[in-house]
């Protein structure tokens, strides 16, 4: 047999892997580990002028908004704040955090697209790299990363904090272990996670929560949010998790689910979940 012959053909090995990975959900698999993981890698491109164009990784903390769209919280002093607004174009590179051994064995995913600047007035908004939205959305997108990054807003006082969130999704390069790869288009993405996913399961969840279970969310709020406030209304419901509101002093509390939402029966099961441990907290709580 020839050299050549034995040669392996690097498109059909492509090929093979992503028909391997295909038989999976990805686009579903890439939203269990944007729920899982609580940080990532950053990639922005260098707009110093002696690496101009060369990537540039960074360690940062991010959330997820109702739309499944990763965001971050970031100071205007930073060097990937700074590459971002001449050119913001970027990759936000997670992996497994829990793995044991060799980290090529487990999965690991990079979310290419393209963050803007989250502003509340129109004049910020002026420039392309900004997108304006109401102060309500703000509100909501900091108890999202508060539920991560529980100092967050006292940074907003330090360094000109905003959030940046990647509002166009491309593509999402997908690797579930040796020999499961594949590319998934942003929208296939989006399609998945998209608020209008399960719509009428989740009305009637709200309803039901706010009609007849007051006291388990005050439960989840006590646990993980330190308020004590009688009055708590479940204002949003999304598949990784629900957004409550203090009727007391209007303040929102984020709750992530134990797992993401894959059928419409599971918001039930996640809402337990979540109840239980709360439950198991404020015990541990009380015992101190």
């Amino acid at each position: 047999m020839s050299t050549d012959k034995k040669k392996k053909n690097p498109d059909s090995e492509i090929l093979a892997a992503e028909k391997i990975a295909r038989k999976g959900n990805p686009p579903q698999d890439a939203f269990s580990w944007l729920h899982q993981a609580s940080y990532g890698t950053l990639s922005t491109l260098n707009t110093k002028e002696e690496t101009l164009g060369y990537p540039t990784g960074s360690i940062v903390p991010f959330a997820l908004d109702r739309y499944g769209r990763p965001f971050i919280f970031v100071a205007n002093i930073a060097a990937h704040t700074r590459n971002m607004q001449q050119d913001n174009r970027a990759s936000l590179f997670i992996s497994n955090e829990t793995v044991d051994g060799d980290p090529q064995n487990t999965w690991r995913a990079s979310v290419i697209g393209n963050f803007q600047q989250l502003v509340t007035s129109a004049e910020e908004a002026e420039n392309e790299y900004s997108a304006q939205i109401e102060e309500s959305e703000e509100e909501e997108l900091m108890a999202r990363y508060l539920e991560r990054v529980p100092k967050a807003r006292a940074y907003s006082r330090t360094h000109g904090f905003r959030f940046w969130r990647m509002n166009t999704l491309k593509s999402i390069r997908y690797i579930a272990g040796f020999g499961r790869i594949c590319w998934i288009p942003g929208q296939e993405y989006l399609d998945l996670v998209h608020p209008n996913s399960f719509a009428k399961m989740r009305v009637g969840a709200m309803q039901h929560m706010n009609d007849d279970h007051q006291g388990n969310m005050q439960e989840i709020c006590r646990a993980f949010h330190q308020t004590k406030d009688d009055n708590i209304q479940m204002v949003s419901l999304d598949m990784n998790g629900c957004l409550f509101q203090s009727q007391q002093n209007q303040k929102l509390y984020y709750s992530s689910f134990p797992n993401v939402v894959k059928k419409a029966g599971d918001f039930k099961m996640e809402i337990i979940k979540l109840l239980k441990q709360a439950r198991m907290h404020n015990t541990e709580s009380e015992q101190q």
